[in-house]
C-alpha cells in the first residue's frame, strides 16, 4: 500500500516513511501516514469469483475506515482518514480448452483455479485526496461535497495454479495459503512472498503483485474530473 501511494502522491520526490516533502513554494507539504488494522472481510475464508472477492475488499476498506475514525483523537487536525484500503485475494474456477478435443469434451475436464485479488479504496473529493491529480485536470474540490465518500476498485492480473494446489483447495476445502504451505513445505506463506512469489521464483512477490492494482484503484483521484 505504501509503495503505491508514494509512487502516485510523491512521484516527483524521494520519500521516506511518514515523510513530509516540500514539493515547491506554492504547494502544501505532502505527508503519508499509514496505519494497519486487522479487520474482517465479511466473506468466506477462501473467496471464489469476482463478486465475492470484490465484496471482501470493500468490506475490509469500510471496516478499516471505521477503525481509523475510532482511533483518531479529537485533538487531531482531522476527523477522519483521507483514504482506507481493503485487499482481498480470491480464486476463479475456470477451464480454457486448448484443443478441439478438449472443447468437445469440456464437461469432463478437471477444474482449473486461477488466482487473483481485488483492491477497494474509499476516499473523498477533498483537496488532499486529489492532490495527485493529473496535469491538466481541472477538478476543483470546492465545488463538491467533501463529506461524501468515493470509491475506486481494481483487480490484479490472474495466473493459473498448479494441479497440486487446485486439488487441495477443491477436494480438501483448504485455503490457498494453507495449501501453499503444504505443497511447498513452508509456514505462513500468505504473509510472505505469497504463492505468486514462489511460482515466479521471486520475480513477482506478493507486494509487487498488489502494487499495480492499487495504482489502478487510485485512478478516480488521479483523474477526478472524469470520475468525481
Amino acid at each position: 500500500v505504501r509503495k503505491a501511494f508514494e509512487d502516485i502522491f510523491l512521484k516527483n520526490n524521494t520519500a521516506t516513511n511518514d515523510a513530509v516533502i516540500e514539493q515547491d513554494e506554492n504547494e502544501k507539504p505532502v505527508q503519508i501516514v499509514i496505519s494497519s488494522y486487522n479487520v474482517p472481510s465479511g466473506v468466506s475464508d477462501q473467496p471464489f469469483g469476482d463478486a465475492e472477492t470484490r465484496e471482501g475488499a470493500m468490506n475490509r476498506a469500510k471496516a478499516a475506515y471505521d477503525a481509523a475514525c475510532a482511533d483518531i483523537n479529537s485533538e487531531d487536525d482531522y476527523e477522519h482518514p483521507d483514504f482506507a484500503v481493503g485487499l482481498e485475494g480470491g480464486l476463479e474456477k475456470q477451464h480454457y480448452p486448448q484443443t478441439e478435443s478438449e472443447r468437445q469434451n469440456s464437461q469432463n475436464l478437471p477444474e482449473e483455479l486461477w488466482c487473483m485479488a481485488w483492491m477497494a479504496i474509499v476516499g473523498s473529493s477533498s483537496e488532499s485526496c486529489t492532490a495527485a491529480k493529473a496535469e491538466g485536470d481541472n477538478f476543483s474540490s470546492e465545488d463538491k461535497d467533501q463529506t461524501s465518500k468515493s470509491w475506486g476498485y481494481a483487480k490484479t492480473g490472474t495466473f493459473l495454479l498448479p494441479p497440486a494446489l487446485c486439488a487441495l483447495v477443491l477436494n480438501k476445502n483448504m485455503e490457498l495459503g494453507d495449501a501453499d504451505d503444504e505443497v511447498f513445505k513452508r509456514v505462513n506463506s500468505k504473509h510472505g512472498g505469497g504463492t505468486v512469489g514462489i511460482l515466479t521464483d521471486g520475480e513477482i512477490d506478493r507486494a509487487d503483485y498488489y502494487v499495480h492494482a492499487l495504482k489502478l484503484a487510485l485512478v478516480p483521484w488521479i483523474r477526478p474530473e472524469l470520475y468525481l
